[in-house]
C-alpha cells in the first residue's frame, strides 16, 4: 500500500497568491517592470515549490525565471511567446492549485500536479546512468541523476522490478559573489550529510528510508527524507545491461497519452540508448539559441541539443569529439517530441562500457569558492 496522503499543504496558500499576483503585474504592465527583484522572488518560489515536492510548479518557474532574465539582460535570444506561455502556466497553476486548496480538493490538487502518493521505501540499490544540469544565472543550479534499480524494490504491495527507472533530484541555491562552477555544488553536503557527488563514482548505491513516486509518463522520483541515507558500495561494471532501447514501447507511450492544457512536450519523454549513430556538424537555432546536431540512427534523425552559454559548453565539446570519431560508443540520453521532431538531450557516452557523463564539465573546482558557498 501507498503511504496515507499527506494533508494539502494549506500553507502553500499565499506562496501561490503571490505567484498569480505577480504573473498579472507583470502582464498588466508590462515587461519593462520587470527587475531583479522580480527575478529572486520567482527563484525563491521554485525553490519552495521543489522543496515542497510541488515539481509541476517548480519546473514552470524555473523556466519563466530563465526567460524573464534574458529580457532583464537583453540578450538576443530572449522570447516573448517562450516567457509568455510560461507565465501564463504559472498563473493557471497557481491559481488553481490555490482554489483547490481552498475548497481542500484533494483530487484537483493532485491533478493539476499530475502526482501520485508517495510511497516509503527501506532501500533502494541504484546505479546512475546520466546527469541533466540547469543553470539558472544568479539564481539557481539543478541537477536531475537518472538511476536504474540492481534489485527489486518493494513500494508496499507492488515490486518495481530489477532495472527500473528511478530519478532523483537537487536544486542549490546561489549566493550572490560565488563564482563556483554548477559542478561544484554537488560538492556540498546534504542535509541528509552527504554529497551529491557521491553519485558521480560509478559505483552502486545504497539509499535508506526514503520515499517513491511513481509517474505515468516517467521515471519514479526518489525523495529524501531528513533521515535518509545514501551511502556508495561497490564499483559498478556491468553496465552493458542497461544499454538497449525499444522504440515500439516509446509508440505505444505515445499512444497512449492523453494531452491536456497544462503539457510540456518534455514531460512525455524516454530514455533511449543509441548504438552505430551517426553525427553532423551543429547548426544555431535563431529562437533558442541553442546549438543543434543532427544525430541519425535506426533509420531515424534526432535533433540533438545543447544549450547556450555555460550550461552546454562540456557537452558541445564532446559532442564536437565524435563527429570525426571513427568510432562512437553507445549514447545515452531523453528523447521527448516538439512539432514532430524527435528531440534528443544526449547524457552519457558509454566508451568501454564505462559512463562519462557528458553534461558536466571535468574543470577544478576553486577551493575558495567552494568555501564561500558552504557559509550560505
Amino acid at each position: 500500500m501507498t503511504d496515507a496522503p499527506p494533508p494539502l499543504p494549506t500553507d502553500l496558500g499565499p506562496l501561490l497568491d503571490r505567484l498569480a499576483q505577480a504573473c498579472e503585474e507583470l502582464l498588466l504592465a508590462g515587461l519593462t517592470t520587470a527587475s531583479e527583484t522580480t527575478r529572486q522572488t520567482l527563484a525563491v518560489a521554485a525553490q519552495e515549490a521543489s522543496r515542497r515536492q510541488v515539481l509541476r510548479l517548480a519546473s514552470t518557474l524555473r523556466i519563466a525565471n530563465e526567460e524573464l532574465g534574458r529580457f532583464t539582460r537583453q540578450e538576443s535570444d530572449f522570447s516573448r511567446k517562450r516567457l509568455l506561455f510560461f507565465l501564463n502556466r504559472t498563473w493557471l497553476l497557481a491559481r488553481g492549485l490555490g482554489r483547490a486548496l481552498a475548497a481542500q480538493d484533494r483530487l484537483a490538487f493532485q491533478r493539476l500536479l499530475r502526482a501520485n502518493s508517495p510511497t516509503s521505501v527501506s532501500r533502494i540499490e541504484v546505479v546512475t546512468l546520466g546527469v541533466t544540469k540547469k543553470i539558472a544565472a544568479g539564481a539557481f543550479v539543478a541537477f536531475d541523476f537518472r538511476l536504474r534499480t540492481l534489485a527489486p524494490v518493494t513500494l508496499g504491495e507492488r515490486t518495481l522490478p530489477e532495472g527500473s527507472r528511478l530519478l532523483w533530484s537537487t536544486v542549490f541555491p546561489v549566493k550572490p559573489g560565488v563564482e563556483l562552477p554548477a559542478e561544484g555544488f554537488l560538492h556540498l553536503p546534504q542535509k541528509q550529510k552527504f554529497n551529491a557527488s557521491v553519485f558521480l563514482e560509478k559505483r552502486k548505491l545504497v539509499i535508506e528510508q526514503a520515499a517513491v513516486t511513481l509517474d505515468a509518463t516517467g521515471p519514479g522520483r526518489i525523495a529524501l527524507r531528513d533521515d535518509s541515507r545514501v551511502t556508495a558500495a561497490d564499483p559498478f561494471c556491468d553496465w552493458q545491461r542497461f544499454l538497449s532501447w525499444d522504440p515500439a514501447q516509446t509508440r505505444a507511450a505515445v499512444a497512449a497519452h492523453q494531452t491536456s492544457p497544462f503539457d510540456l512536450e518534455v514531460e512525455l519523454h524516454d530514455e533511449i540508448v543509441l548504438e552505430d549513430w551517426q553525427i553532423g556538424e551543429s547548426s544555431t537555432r535563431a529562437e533558442t539559441g541553442q546549438r543543434v546536431y543532427p544525430v541519425t540512427a535506426r533509420g531515424l534523425t534526432f535533433d540533438a541539443v545543447v544549450s547556450p552559454g555555460t550550461e552546454g559548453e562540456a557537452l558541445a565539446t564532446a559532442l564536437d569529439a565524435t563527429i570525426t570519431a571513427k568510432k562512437r560508443p553507445p549514447l545515452f540520453g531523453l528523447l521527448h517530441f516538439d512539432l514532430c521532431r524527435l528531440v534528443l538531450q544526449p547524457l552519457t557516452l558509454f566508451d568501454k562500457q564505462t559512463p562519462t557523463y557528458i553534461m558536466l564539465s571535468t574543470k577544478n573546482i576553486d577551493r575558495s569558492q567552494l568555501l564561500k558557498a558552504l557559509k550560505f
